[in-house]
């Protein structure tokens, strides 16, 4: 029997089964910021600002070399999804099954590659020399517990999926009072800084993944892990793989333009890369909070996908809109008005808190166009069409930024000043967003549209069956 935990989507009020599939959601990514942010604010209050730049020169590796995987979480999400949807539990299993499998083995794979590469990584994206000592300690240590915080990610889309987003919310809050704990204790009384701060994050999500691992062992509904099933169970992990590898491949390459972009921004000093550190905690989580309403959108239009109830689909895709529209708005304004308070909690440096604010309005007022594009990328993919979302992604996402990046910046950084260089370079972000939400628009029109025809003809012909056997 299926547990309660669990949430059956395609029937009941839509804004109601959002806002109860997103707020777990956007709480846990905003907890996972969080874990990096409490890093920083530790640093920045106890240490200097060349830990919490070190901190923040290594988020783009991170992205790149974890990104891949992590990917797959989705694609296990939008299966299990739409196995709920169409009543298919030994499905789900089987998926279930191969997807921690593939969790353990790309987390160990990623440790051992993520240790022996961390300097020489660091170095590629030209870190600077000052910073590089703290960067490759932080780096090291994060990838040494890779294995956990990949089972952790893979469990939590195991959960999602099937709409028990608030027990693995649970664990993770605990595991951010640990983190912070530690934190505190690693650098005030130990006397480490970014070791400290580094092997905290690690510890503490150990009691999330492993919490939500036993979640699913336990379960009796569609997440469920049985020992039968825990294998690489070859048709669920193709089509894991259908789904997952062009969104793997999508952050990998978008991690690339993202380190890239950094590799530009260290360009401009120890300044500059303190700035984009401290901003990117308190805009990073704006980020996330849209990005949970994208996933709770996917989640939600898989399962309806998987019933065939389009017209479900398409309420739910305005809803999500709507939500993630009025979200963006209060948040950037909120961090427009208070952005310099809040980024003097990290830094007090009055070089630093400047350009934070170069970045702030530079940046916020796009938040919106982000917002949509969340929602309409994870539609798409919701909708079968993965690899065309990842096309887009990469378009607008990756060659245009490059395009940008090597094109146009170069011309138009000739003779500016510090502040209106890196306006320029954080430029590179909302441009992207922009024509990504256009292009995405027109295209999620045209698959919504051809997918209904399809069905509608498919009905009419087996009612045309139907009334033949019953002339016959």
């Amino acid at each position: 029997m299926v547990r309660t935990h669990e949430i059956d989507v395609t029937q009941g009020n839509l804004l109601k089964n959002i806002i109860k599939f997103a707020l777990p959601i956007i709480g846990i990514n905003i907890l996972q910021i969080l874990f990096t942010t409490t890093d920083t604010i530790v640093l920045g209050v106890f240490t200097n600002d060349y830990a919490v730049a070190g901190v923040g020169a290594t988020s783009n590796i991170i992205n790149l070399l974890v990104g891949f995987f992590v990917a797959f979480s989705t694609g296990v999400n939008v299966l299990i999804a739409r196995c709920k949807g169409s009543k298919d539990q030994q499905k789900a299993r089987k998926a279930v099954g191969s997807a921690i499998l593939l969790s353990i083995i790309g987390g160990i794979v990623f440790c051992v590659v993520g240790v022996i590469l961390a300097e020489d990584l660091l170095i590629m994206t030209k870190c600077a020399p000052t910073v590089l000592p703290y960067a490759t300690k932080y780096l090291r240590i994060y990838f040494l517990g890779m294995p956990i915080i990949m089972l952790y990610n893979f469990s939590a889309a195991i959960l999602r999926s099937v709409g028990d987003t608030f027990r693995p919310l649970f664990f993770l809050i605990i595991a951010g009072v640990v983190n912070v704990g530690l934190n505190i204790f690693f650098v005030l009384v130990v006397g480490w800084d970014v070791e400290g701060v580094a092997i905290a994050t690690v510890a503490s999500k150990c009691i999330s993944a492993v919490s939500s691992l036993i979640l699913i062992i336990k379960n009796d509904g569609y997440a469920k892990l049985e020992r039968k099933y825990f294998r690489f169970n070859i048709d669920e992990l193709k089509e894991i793989l259908i789904i997952g590898l062009p969104i793997g491949i999508s952050k990998c390459l978008f991690s690339v333009a993202n380190i890239i972009f950094q590799t530009t921004l260290n360009a401009l000093g120890d300044v500059a890369m303190t700035a984009q550190s401290v901003t990117k905690e308190f805009d990073g989580i704006i980020l996330e909070v849209v990005h949970g309403v994208g996933i709770a959108s996917l989640s939600i239009i898989s399962q309806n996908y998987g019933a065939k109830k389009y017209g479900r689909i398409k309420k739910a895709i305005f809803v999500s809109i709507g939500i993630n529209l009025t979200i963006s708005l209060i948040l950037g304004t909120i961090l427009i008005i208070f952005g310099r308070t809040l980024c003097g909690i990290i830094s007090d440096t009055p070089e630093v808190l400047e350009l934070c604010m170069v970045r702030i309005t530079t940046v916020s007022i796009f938040y919106t166009v982000l917002g949509i594009l969340n929602v309409l990328q994870e539609s798409i993919r919701g909708l079968g069409k993965s690899f065309i979302a990842t096309m887009i992604s990469i378009f607008a996402n990756i060659i245009l930024r490059l395009i940008y990046l090597f094109g146009f910046y170069p011309w138009l950084s000739e003779g500016v000043t510090l502040k209106q260089n890196f306006a320029l370079v954080s430029f590179t972000f909302p441009m992207s967003w922009t024509i990504a939400t256009v292009a995405s628009l027109f295209i999620l029109v045209g698959i919504y549209k051809k997918q209904v025809k399809q069905l509608n003809q498919n009905q009419d012909f087996t009612n045309e069956q139907n009334a033949d056997r019953q002339s016959a």
